[in-house]
């Protein structure tokens, strides 16, 4: 009874007024209402207050509960615990707070604030221990030091206020200043000194894309040292080109950007050097280095696989500089090795570091020997002009004081490029003609011009000029250009504008083309002009497809040949329809409109001439195929019909071989000037017999017997068209094409032409493909007869391969219709990823001019990246007996 009357006095009082009670020296409460229980020992407020103790603990709450038995607080709603003294302050929704320990923990997500601008975030509990200056966090913790400008993570986290220390439990990342990710376990910051350290594994990464892995650590963050054991540098992290550094230990001042070293090893990216199989690497017994450059001692480098073995070639040297300014990898006293024995010592040796793009330098030396003129020494050297402009010297240094300096210059600008290649010889002289030494030049340049026009997808002028002094000066020093073709007996000059526009595409141009033979007065021929126009219009109410084209040249040769020529073609391609049997159709219009005028000139008239020419072609196929589990097979006969009631010019010598693979082709004379005259009737079939094969339940449809058999049926003969084609008899030969596919070893090749009455085989053409374990041949006989000509030649290839290195291989042609041998090869090599070896035996039978037959054995080594050396041959080059 008298236990109510209290608590009805006490309720009274708070609503009016806020109630201030100790608790003996523990704790004084300010609250709106409080309610005493279990005789005096258990207290309750509510409607918030505040708690405050002796010792400098305020802690404010919407409820509270305190057990005097055990002195144990717990507060509940936006609490917040402030230790005036320590300065500290706590946040959360739940704090309990055990006076006699002085120990107050959290539930939940809880907050802490200390002086030193720092901030811990929790999501399970905090807790903090007065009498140590202890705080404790765990559950997805985070700490913000917005002094240091440095954010921690971690599961469990260990704060030391009067040592101002961090000490962390388990998984954590630190974060520093935006600049340094740090990952890693257990570690420990010195926040006085500014000192983090662990000694379990830790990846730190940077704004570089660099990544440190190091199995134990200290870094000074505001020095910004690091000093490891075990430690992987990765540079360009998870980019293409990313090489990785290995060091036993190291010592790294990022504010300075200098390192020291012991046991360094640099593996870069595989394909430094263009090879997949490469595994390039550089080792030194220590290192040391700054922002500018990195020093090795007793460095030592190659390309070659990484496994057990020593590799194939390595270059070991007293020290290795890698200079970052000038981006080169420079060797001092250095020892290229072949299979660890010493061959070829170098003072002084560098190449371009991994992430040279351009830099000014010697390029890759070669070594160089000809039978027609001897040995040279090539030493290719690359500047860098400016930004847009560079140049590569080539010298050749010959052993009989012939030389060649050949250059190519090259220019980009915004809207413009520029290629220039040039070169001077001085010193050659003709073994065969028995002339004096003498001086040959080249000269090609071609220039691009992006003119920008309005409306126009490309718009561009192109000029090219190409000269050389002499007419085998390009195949006697085997001149390589990029203005070059790959015929390098004729030249071409000429000035060209390109337009392309959605519709149509146009090109005009002057031209002038030079033949490397012959006399001076008939090896040049011009076109002055000539021009393309061609567009194409679709419409799907004409069921096809329209193609104009436009083209004409004004042309000069032979001194005073001219003849000038406008052509206007008009096409008209359906698309296919199909037949309820199955059967396919097309047909196509062809309008050709010529227009000629010529001077001496046999195949134009002096007085303008225009005519107008048209074609027609109607084509059928009945594709017939049969499916079962193993097989396609695919059966089309198909039939050609073509009809031009116009006369075609004479073509009758012109070579234009007709086969079974272009024979249903419109096209397949090749002739610009004529239609194919009369009408004609092909008809052939198509047989195609596919595997089919199921890999990793996947269907693989694979080529396994393929079959053309073709012909043309004509009412009467026709005289103009080429007589090689054999399509201008009334039955032209039959056609014939058959690729199979024997099995996984043996494959074969046979085109055909069996003359109408089946008597006579005018072509043959068989190549095989054999391939036995180790054993390849490859084998291909080409044989003309008749109309198609009286080519007889055998051509064989031979390699055996006596495991993945070496390698044994034959190769040679004979041409039967004039009983010559044309070459032998034979070469033995032995080649690994980073390294070709290689013996070999040349006989050549050809001779021309300057060139001459000869047979020579020589020795070449190939060592990526650094060249191919090639020794004088072994047994000198002779000169064969021509009869």
């Amino acid at each position: 009874m008298k236990n109510n009357f209290i608590k009805i006095t006490l309720i009274f009082l708070l609503n009016f007024n806020y109630l201030s009670i100790a608790i003996s020296d523990d704790f004084i409460f300010d609250v709106s209402e409080l309610e005493i229980t279990e005789k005096g020992n258990i207290y309750h407020g509510t409607n918030g207050g505040k708690v405050t103790t002796s010792n400098g603990i305020e802690i404010t709450a919407e409820t509270f509960k305190y057990n005097k038995l055990t002195s144990l607080l717990e507060t509940k709603g936006n609490v917040v615990l402030i230790d005036k003294i320590k300065n500290i302050k706590i946040s959360s929704e739940q704090i309990f707070y055990l006076k006699n320990k002085e120990l107050a923990y959290t539930k939940g997500v809880s907050k802490a604030v200390t002086s030193e601008d720092i901030e811990i975030n929790s999501n399970e509990f905090l807790k903090y221990n007065k009498l140590s200056s202890i705080l404790e966090a765990k559950g997805n913790v985070e700490i913000i030091d917005k002094v240091e400008n440095m954010i921690i993570h971690s599961n469990h986290i260990f704060y030391f206020k009067n040592e101002d220390k961090f000490s962390t439990k388990g998984v954590t990342k630190i974060d520093i200043e935006d600049e340094y990710l740090i990952n890693g376990r257990n570690l420990i910051l010195e926040r006085k000194d500014m000192f983090l350290s662990s000694e379990f594994k830790t990846r730190i990464s940077d704004t570089f894309n660099n990544v440190y892995e190091l199995n134990d650590f200290n870094y000074l963050i505001n020095d910004k040292v690091l000093k490891g054991n075990k430690i992987k540098l990765i540079t360009n992290y998870q980019l293409q080109n990313s090489d990785e550094y290995f060091f036993e230990t190291g010592f790294f001042n990022f504010k300075n950007k200098i390192f020291s070293s012991k046991d360094i090893e640099v593996k870069f990216y595989k394909e430094m050097y263009g090879e997949k199989e490469n595994d390039p690497r550089l080792k030194g017994v220590s290192a040391s280095g700054n922002e500018f450059k990195t020093f090795l001692n007793k460095g030592s480098f190659t390309t070659c696989k990484q496994d057990e073995n020593c590799p194939p070639w390595l270059i070991e040297s007293k020290k290795v500089t890698h200079d970052k300014i000038k981006k080169q990898i420079i060797y001092d006293k250095a020892w290229l090795k072949i299979y660890d024995i010493p061959v070829v010592y170098f003072p002084k040796f560098f190449h371009p570091d991994p992430s040279v793009e351009r830099q000014s330098g010697f390029l890759r030396p070669y070594y160089e020997n000809s039978d027609t003129l001897g040995t040279a020494l090539y030493t290719p050297y690359f500047k860098i002009i400016s930004d847009d402009k560079d140049m590569t010297f080539k010298p050749r240094f010959y052993d009989d004081d012939k030389y060649v300096f050949q250059s190519e210059y090259r220019q980009k600008n915004e809207k413009s490029t520029i290629i220039a290649d040039f070169s001077y010889t001085k010193g050659y002289k003709s073994k065969l003609k028995g002339e004096l030494k003498d001086s040959r030049t080249h000269l090609f340049i071609n220039t691009i011009k992006n003119l920008n026009f309005d409306d126009f997808l490309n718009s561009s002028l192109e000029t090219q000029y190409q000269k050389v002094s002499n007419d085998t000066y390009l195949k006697i020093f085997n001149l390589s250009s990029p203005l070059l073709a790959q015929d390098n007996s004729v030249l071409e000059s000429f000035v060209k504008l390109d337009l392309e526009n959605e519709n149509y595409d146009f090109t005009a141009s002057i031209e002038q083309f030079e033949t490397l033979s012959g006399l001076n007065s008939d090896r040049f021929q011009y076109a002055l002009p000539a021009y393309n126009f061609s567009s194409v219009y679709n419409n799907e109410k004409f069921m096809g497809n329209f193609n104009f084209n436009s083209y004409g040249n004004n042309t000069l040769k032979n001194t005073n040949t001219v003849s000038t020529n406008i052509t206007n073609d008009i096409n008209y391609i359906s698309l296919d329809s199909f037949l309820d049997t199955g059967i396919q159709t097309n047909f196509s219009l062809f309008v050709k409109n010529l227009n000629s005028i010529g001077k001496n000139d046999s195949n134009s008239k002096s007085s303008p001439q225009s005519e107008i020419m048209s074609a027609y072609m109607f084509n059928a196929y009945f594709p017939l195929i049969n499916n079962n589990e193993d097989m396609v097979n695919t059966i089309n006969p198909k039939l050609s019909v073509r009809f031009s009631p116009h006369q075609m010019r004479n073509h009758k010598t012109k070579s234009s071989r007709v086969d079974a693979t272009n024979v249903f082709s419109f096209s397949r004379l090749g002739l610009s000037d004529s239609f194919e005259e009369g009408g004609s009737l092909t008809i052939g079939v198509d047989y195609k017999k596919e595997k089919i094969t199921i890999v990793n339940d996947e269907k693989e449809i694979e080529d396994f017997f393929e079959m053309k058999l073709a012909t043309v049926i004509r009412a009467e003969n026709e005289e103009n068209i080429p007589i090689n084609s054999t399509i201008n008899k009334k039955n032209s030969n039959i056609l014939g094409n058959m690729n199979y596919k024997v099995s996984e070893s043996f494959a074969i090749n046979y085109d055909f032409s069996i003359d109408n009455d089946l008597n006579t085989f005018e072509y043959n053409s068989i190549e095989t493909d054999f391939t036995y374990k180790n054993f390849n041949t490859q084998i291909a006989f080409l044989e003309e007869n008749g109309e198609l000509g009286s080519g007889n030649i055998l051509s064989n290839t031979i390699q055996y391969n006596f495991d993945d290195n070496n390698t044994l291989k034959f190769k040679t042609r004979r041409n039967r219709a004039i009983n010559l041998t044309e070459y032998y090869d034979l070469l033995y090599q032995y080649k690994n990823d980073c390294l070709t070896a290689g013996i070999q035996f040349k006989k050549r039978f050809y001779n021309s001019a300057d060139i001459k037959p000869s047979e020579e054995i020589f020795f070449s080594i190939t060592i990526v990246p650094l060249g191919t050396f090639s020794p004088a041959p072994i047994i000198p080059s002779r000169v064969l007996n021509e009869n």
